[in-house]
């Protein structure tokens, strides 16, 4: 595998390409906005309406293991969200959750933040079963049951995970 090292702009442009492949394999008709657009990176249409889609991707870096967090600007509106991560190895894994829930399980600025707007979600959070239940999430479904995220066991997620898949 080659170690060639992907410039930000060409990962970023390779997580919106993906995301629009998967959202198209799943059955929804999504195009890609121009680059720059402000506040989300494609609009996905569901069946219920347009809904507008930022995407964020990283990779297993040195910058990655320093600060394991995807990032964004809340003052950019968008409905949802899709998180992906490239592992050194090429693996993606990828999490399509609503907007609304990210904000919730995002970290808060302090008080005395120089960028209050400034949102980011830990790595952490990420994969805890609240929000392993959207990874690969691509039928954009809302509300998907989890147990109480504390008394979820491993099980318990391969079990959802599994039928979510079928």
């Amino acid at each position: 595998m080659s170690t060639k090292r992907i410039s930000s702009k060409l990962l970023g442009d390779a997580g919106e390409h993906y995301a629009l492949s998967q959202f198209s394999f799943a059955g929804n008709y999504a195009a890609k906005m121009p680059d720059n657009w402000e506040g989300y990176d494609l609009a996905v249409e569901t069946g219920d309406g347009l809904v507008r889609v930022s995407v964020k991707t990283r990779s297993e870096s040195v910058g990655w293991k320093a600060s394991k967090w995807f990032n964004w600007d809340d003052r950019k509106s968008c409905d949802w969200f899709v998180f992906i991560f490239k592992s050194a190895d090429g693996r993606l894994r990828s999490w399509v959750i609503p907007a609304e829930l990210v904000e919730a399980q995002s970290n808060k600025p302090g008080a005395k933040r120089m960028d209050p707007w400034f949102r980011d979600l830990s790595w952490k959070k990420l994969t805890q079963p609240i929000l392993v239940a959207y990874e690969d999430n691509w039928a954009m479904e809302k509300d998907i049951p989890v147990k109480d995220a504390a008394n979820t066991t491993p099980a318990d997620l391969a079990a959802l995970l599994i039928k979510k898949s079928k």
